[in-house]
């Protein structure tokens, strides 16, 4: 699964998982603060890869789809982010990801342990 329907900025919109989500999620993560921007960065991106796909034009911007998390946080409402993220979890960039940075420790750990030899 890489798509999902979401009411968010107050209407039902969709949020897709491709390179363009990714890529888009990374470049708006703030690596100071990362697991406060992760959620903004990871909500925007998905908008924004479906309305890509769709040939749509983005009615919102950044800062919009920041307010509207903070509005699903505040509400106490979390299905919209729970959609994303299941969705997020399922795709197939998803677990391609968790399998690379699992190749990645596991060389660095024998790496490590080679060095130590």
């Amino acid at each position: 699964m890489n798509y999902t329907q979401i009411t968010i900025g107050g209407k039902e919109r969709g949020w897709k998982v491709n390179q363009l989500t990714i890529e888009l999620w990374a470049k708006h993560i703030d690596q100071d603060a990362r697991p406060s921007t992760s959620t903004y960065a990871a909500v925007y991106a998905g908008l924004i890869a479906n309305c890509y796909v769709k040939r749509e034009e983005p009615d919102f911007t950044f800062e919009d789809v920041c307010e509207w998390v903070d509005e699903i946080n505040l509400s106490g409402e979390h299905e919209p982010l729970e959609k994303i993220k299941k969705t997020f979890e399922e795709s197939r960039f998803y677990i391609n990801l968790l399998d690379k940075l699992k190749d990645q420790l596991r060389t660095t750990t024998e790496e490590k342990k080679t060095e130590a030899s």
